[in-house]
């Protein structure tokens, strides 16, 4: 953004700008303006190394992001969901994609450093994306943008970007924002957004719509003149009112006294469910749990009344690191969740690894097909030592309250009983040590895969409970990736095949006198509940947003 020192003379109160509305609202605040500090034009030149010296500050740099993604993404998942945070997946891939790759060999193999090489590659794909009819496909030109500028930094030692440093709450306006900078908005000061460019197709539109930010998009240039006015930005009008006047300014406070008295209401009847056991007409209770990531959420799943945890990522132990952690990192980090749920119980899914969650160090083999490739308990079965050291971890830190233990990725029988061996080892090796552990922990599996759901009988005499995950179950059902936005209408109407995968599963692990709950995204799907509940579902685990409207729907329950 370049100021125009004529733009004095032009400004005018009651200026309003028009765009795409997207996130929720409206809100009133002084206009911040932002200016992203990574440009072409602003790379400086260092001294360049061999073609094989510039290839490998690139790769290293490109894994030092992707591990940064992961993190991001483990975040996003536990305060926003799963779709959310898919989006940092995606990023994270495109710093895989092939033609990337060969781009920068090539800009390197002409002499290019690493940084100038990622610089014209990105701009060549850039510009072949938004060359394109396809809606979608243009807006991507924004992530391969946010990805690439991440490595820029990185190459450049910088760490993070901060967007905004202020003490008051502003309307942020930008050119655009990122996607990865729109999920570390500080809420707390960030009223809501501006962007000249942008569409509702973007990652970024979605994550504020998923965090409820009032947010306008594709607004074209505003003067940064403007920058200090108050602003109003209606997010359901698509506008943004400069310097409004003394009238519209009590209109709108007006609306949102009413709007917020409204949401006051329906908030305090929500948090009458607080304590309310969530039991349905004919007397089936519901355990609700929370999905988390992090030690923090604990304490959030708590004060909105989770019954416990039912899905703890405990890959944010390893995103963190670059490298290994070790025992004694993981066992606090597990040990500080399972104090603060105070004997609520906490299930830990052993590292989910692979995939969409690639943590850099580990060193796994690119995949043509990385979704049916090496992944979850296939990593840990492959790297016992590995797998060994998180399971004295989960052990120990089940000594601080009632910690369970569950397989990911689970396709037979053979792997249960080969990660039961293996945890039978370490208590062993913790009764030697003279450490404390539950010997009676519970042992369970995510049916996740059709061959899991199908196996259902035998799985169930193996285990104490069964967690399905829903996201990846629809899509190895259906065939269809739950990351391409095109196939979404395909997974919103085929639900019927899991649902009976659902159902015969939880059959079977009853039979045995065993649990089980849900943890994918259909958990908090409205229209579902009363199904699962028919099933005789145990356990309904979502995001923390989603637990007070989640207990609510089981307690309208037939």
């Amino acid at each position: 953004m370049t100021e125009d020192i004529k733009e004095d003379a032009v400004l005018s109160s009651g200026a309003a700008y028009y765009g795409i509305g997207v996130g929720q609202g409206a809100v009133c605040a002084r206009l911040s303006f932002w200016e992203a500090s990574t440009s072409p034009e602003k790379t400086v030149k260092r001294e360049v190394g061999t073609p094989t010296e510039e290839w490998n500050t690139l790769q290293e740099a490109m894994r030092t992001a992707i591990s940064q993604l992961g993190q991001i993404e483990a975040r996003v998942r536990a305060s926003l969901g799963e779709e959310e945070a898919s989006i940092f997946g995606i990023h994270a891939m495109l710093l895989e994609d092939e033609d990337l790759l060969e781009a920068c060999q090539a800009q390197i193999a002409r002499g290019e450093d690493a940084k100038h090489a990622l610089l014209t590659a990105t701009e060549q794909m850039c510009r072949t994306l938004g060359g394109l009819e396809d809606d979608y496909l243009r807006a991507r030109v924004a992530d391969l943008r946010d990805v690439c500028g991440r490595v820029e930094r990185i190459l450049d030692g910088e760490d993070t970007q901060p967007i905004f440093s202020g003490d008051e709450r502003v309307i942020l306006v930008a050119s655009d924002l990122s996607p990865s900078q729109s999920a570390t908005l500080d809420r707390s000061r960030v009223a809501g957004f501006v962007t000249f460019a942008g569409s509702p197709n973007s990652h970024t539109a979605i994550l504020a719509r998923a965090m409820g930010i009032p947010a306008l998009v594709g607004v074209g240039q505003i003067p940064t003149a403007y920058g200090g006015e108050f602003a109003i930005l209606d997010a359901r009008a698509g506008s943004l009112r400069i310097s409004p006047s003394e009238e519209e300014q009590r209109s709108f406070e007006e609306a949102q006294k009413s709007t917020l008295q409204e949401e006051r209401r329906k908030r305090d009847v929500m948090k009458r469910l607080l304590s309310t056991p969530a039991v349905t007409g004919s007397g089936h209770r519901i355990l609700i749990y929370a999905n988390i990531g992090e030690a923090l959420e604990a304490e959030a799943a708590c004060s909105e009344g989770a019954d416990g945890v039912g899905l703890l990522r405990s890959e944010f132990l390893y995103l963190r690191k670059a490298d290994y952690p070790t025992e004694e990192e993981l066992f606090e980090g597990y040990a500080e969740i399972a104090r603060r749920l105070k004997g609520k119980r906490t299930v830990i899914r052993t590292l989910d690894a692979g995939a969409d969650k690639q943590i850099p160090y580990l060193g796994l083999e690119r995949e043509e097909n990385p979704a049916l490739g090496v992944r979850g308990i296939r990593v840990c079965l492959a790297r016992r030592e590995l797998f060994q050291t998180q399971l004295c971890a989960i052990l120990r830190a089940s000594a601080y309250g009632q910690v369970c233990l569950m397989l990911p990725m689970v396709v037979s029988v053979d792997e249960v009983r080969q990660a039961r061996s293996l945890l039978l080892e370490c208590m062993r090796e913790l009764d030697g040590r003279g450490q404390a552990y539950d010997k009676n922990i519970e042992f369970g599996i995510m049916i996740e895969t059709p061959a899991a759901a199908i196996m259902s009988e035998e799985l169930a005499r193996e285990v104490d409970f069964f967690s399905v995950g829903t996201n990846d179950l629809l899509q190895y059902t259906l065939a269809a990736d739950r990351q391409n936005p095109t196939l979404a209408p395909l997974l919103a109407r085929n639900q019927e095949p899991i649902l009976r995968l659902i159902e015969y599963s939880a059959a079977a692990i009853h039979r045995t006198g065993g649990w089980i709950g849900i943890c994918g995204e259909l958990a908090a799907d409205p229209s579902l509940t009363q199904r699962f509940a028919d099933m005789h579902i145990d356990e309904l685990s979502v995001s923390v947003p989603q637990l007070l409207a989640v207990r609510d729907q089981v307690l309208r329950c037939k």
